[in-house]
């Protein structure tokens, strides 16, 4: 005789581990491991024993919570595989990348881990980040706007340096100038940086933040973009009220 499936989780069960998924996401965005057990139960409106029931650790759940964000970035990825810019679908991946760790803790720590985000993943997660980034490396170099002679491991060490220079220069300088300015490492020597090197040089819409001067990623349909984030549009906002 085969053994009986096992039973499907009740609707209650699988509605705790939801909100306890997202209590997660949203305590280590803000704290990283720091981020207090009860915290994330209260969160999560429930109590601490039911966590322990889906989760037996602060670190199981830490590393589920990060992996469900490591999968989106690869999602991501994936996605623009097939983009029609191959060259400023790179950087753009590049810069979002760094902003977004930058913005969640938890992530920045994945990033800038040695042994990368293999740690927070047993099922392929570390190489399916390292195949599609090499895609749209790949993809760019074919198109002459990443050097020759740069490799996806030397782009992926680059991201965790990004994270070091941003938290360094952020309380000083405009955010994303650091990655931008790696960035422009990658390109070829004849190419031209995205960074204005003259003040007085113009620029189009679309191509820089009007706030920071980092590069934008063109609209691919709707209005230009005009700011590189939420934090310069509301800079840019204050300055207009303030004028």
């Amino acid at each position: 005789m085969t053994a009986d499936p096992p039973a499907p989780r009740r609707s209650d069960a699988l509605r705790n581990r939801e909100r306890i998924m997202q209590a997660a996401l949203e305590a280590f965005a803000a704290d990283g491991r720091l981020a207090p057990l009860d915290d994330i139960a209260r969160r999560a409106g429930v109590g601490a024993g039911t966590v322990y029931r889906n989760f037996p650790t602060k670190e199981a759940l830490f590393k589920a919570a990060i992996a469900d964000r490591l999968e989106q970035v690869v999602e991501e990825a994936k996605s623009l595989a097939d983009a029609e810019e191959p060259v400023e679908t790179f950087y753009g991946f590049v810069m979002r990348v760094v902003e977004r760790a930058m913005l969640n803790h938890a992530l920045c720590e994945a990033i800038a881990l040695d042994e990368g985000m293999s740690a927070f993943d047993d099922g392929g997660l570390d190489q399916a980040f390292t195949d599609v980034f090499g895609v749209l490396l790949a993809r760019a170099q074919a198109a002459g706007g990443v050097r020759e002679d740069v490799d996806v491991f030397d782009v992926r060490a680059l991201l965790t340096g990004c994270l070091v220079m941003e938290r360094r220069r952020r309380s000083s300088g405009p955010p994303g100038r650091m990655t931008a300015l790696a960035c422009d490492a990658l390109r070829p020597a004849c190419a031209e940086s995205p960074l204005p090197r003259n003040e007085t040089r113009q620029t189009s819409r679309n191509e820089t933040c009007e706030v920071c001067g980092i590069p934008l990623v063109a609209a691919r349909t709707g209005r230009p973009a005009r700011y590189c984030g939420a934090a310069c549009r509301q800079k840019a906002h204050r300055r207009r009220s303030v004028s």
